[in-house]
């Protein structure tokens, strides 16, 4: 058996994210049925994380309900349960399909630059400019309060690599003050004030804000020259 990751599409939700299980076989007379068969759970998977995502966008997050889920991606809301078992896994599938891109393209931005403070600057910029291209994303993420389905359920930043992923800012921070300590703390300052410049921008946009790179480059400073004391 070999396993295939496929972006957004969510098998075991919530314990595994982007992972689909793909059993490959030697060929036989059940593998068109097999194929065909993956072929629409992963169509149903997609239109019932499309239809979730349309009515987030068209009524906030008090028109989330199954059944209205259900019936947006054409299925029973028997069906659904049977794919996601409560609406808590599929905000927090749509959780991770906005923050797996913005992590590959903080990745790529960092791997682009040699300069260590040239990165920090870089990345820090590209956070708040995925959030800024993507408010809806942000609005899913960010005005959503998080919950437990059970006693037992874990939170969301606790089962997915988030936190890890927004502490690559310590190390980037670390190497552009030059400094061998630990800078978690700084780097958690860092990611406070750029969600802030990315929430004050999306949901107070009757306001006419300065170019949030401006806002960015003020913060990045700080930090470097706090570490040049």
């Amino acid at each position: 058996m070999r396993v295939y990751n496929i972006p957004y599409v969510y098998e075991n939700y919530p314990y595994t994210y982007g992972i689909v299980k793909e059993e490959v076989f030697l060929p036989n007379s059940s593998d068109s049925k097999r194929k065909k068969d993956r072929k629409n759970e992963v169509s149903v998977h997609s239109a019932i994380l499309v239809a979730a995502t349309s009515l987030f966008e068209e009524k906030g997050a008090a028109g989330l309900s199954m059944r209205a889920i259900a019936a947006g991606a054409g299925i029973p809301t028997m069906t659904l349960y049977g794919y996601f078992p409560s609406k808590t896994a599929i905000i927090r599938a749509l959780w991770t399909i906005a923050f797996d891109p913005l992590f590959s393209e903080m990745r790529a931005v960092e791997l682009q630059e040699e300069d260590a403070k040239s990165r920090l600057r870089a990345v820090a910029r590209a956070y708040v400019d995925y959030w800024l291209r993507f408010p809806d994303r942000y609005r899913m993420v960010f005005l959503i309060e998080d919950s437990r389905d059970s006693v037992d359920d874990r939170m969301f930043v606790g089962q997915s690599d988030v936190i890890a992923s927004y502490m690559r800012f310590d190390p980037l921070i670390a190497e552009a003050i030059g400094t061998k300590r630990d800078c978690s703390l700084e780097a958690e300052a860092l990611i406070c004030a750029l969600t802030g410049i990315a929430h004050l921008t999306v949901t107070v946009s009757e306001h006419i804000w300065a170019p949030a790179v401006r806002y960015v480059d003020i913060i990045v400073d700080g930090i470097l020259n706090t570490g040049q004391r």
